[in-house]
């Protein structure tokens, strides 16, 4: 064991020798945070290092909910700017298959229409006139028309929408899809739509009011009231011509 000597006192001082133990224990000392500071470096996921599964699976709900509060915004905006007067309405954009896009179910879908038909020549219907006339005047034109009886109420259906225009037709392209199964199913949908254009049924009643004006000759004032009397479906006749002859001056 080395000694040192004080100059002043002369005294003698120990010194401990350092061993390599000491020198060992150390550097374990030193060494320790180093070696916990790398494993907690280790368990941090780096740039390039993927994530857990964990994370993957409580982050996918969150991204599915954000999509669809994206999707509600960007709907409500766009109905909003479809609401302004004078700003055309966005367009759409449509899928691959929407082609194939029907009202009909496949009963009526699925069957072929037969081959070299013509619709025959109606009026077009947009919403202003009688809905009840214009299934009548249809119904009464296809039935003319010679085509399978296994066909026909399947091509009336197909070719009831060539039939309408303007707000008509807007409202048969905006039909549920898979919704029609049969003719009596789109002529209800489509009298009921259009209800509030259709004619009030007139009756015997309305006679009364066919007055003969003073300046009116005889001849006009009766075929003015005949021309309203042909168009009352139940009239009863005894009742008109008696209040014709009440009526004439």
């Amino acid at each position: 064991m080395p000694t040192l000597e004080t100059p002043n006192s002369g005294t003698r001082v120990n010194l401990l020798p350092t061993t390599s133990q000491g020198d060992a224990a150390t550097r374990e000392q030193t060494k320790g945070p180093q070696t916990y500071e790398i494993e907690d470096n280790e368990s941090e996921p780096g740039p390039n290092r993927e994530a857990p599964k964990g994370a993957a699976k409580t982050e996918s709900p969150m991204v599915a909910y954000m999509e669809q509060m994206f999707s509600k915004r960007l709907d409500a905006m766009q109905s909003m700017v479809e609401r302004l007067p004078g700003v055309a309405p966005p367009i759409r954009k449509r899928y691959h298959d929407s082609y194939a896009d029907t009202p009909f179910t496949d009963e009526i879908t699925l069957i072929e229409m037969p081959m070299k038909f013509s619709f025959p020549r109606t009026k077009a219907y947009d919403g202003t006139s009688d809905p009840d006339d214009h299934v009548t005047q249809y119904r009464q034109r296809m039935l003319a028309v010679a085509f399978p009886k296994v066909s026909r109420e399947a091509t009336m259906c197909k070719g009831f929408g060539s039939t309408l225009t303007r707000p008509a037709f807007q409202w048969y392209m905006n039909l549920p899809s898979r919704s029609i199964a049969s003719l009596a199913i789109l002529s209800d949908k489509f009298v009921e739509h259009f209800a509030s254009s259709r004619y009030l049924e007139k009756t015997s009643d309305g006679l009364y009011e066919i007055l003969q004006h003073r300046a009116e000759p005889l001849r006009g004032y009766i075929a003015r009231f005949n021309q309203e009397k042909v168009a009352i479906p139940e009239c009863n006749i005894p009742s008109a011509t008696t209040i014709k002859r009440c009526f004439i001056r």
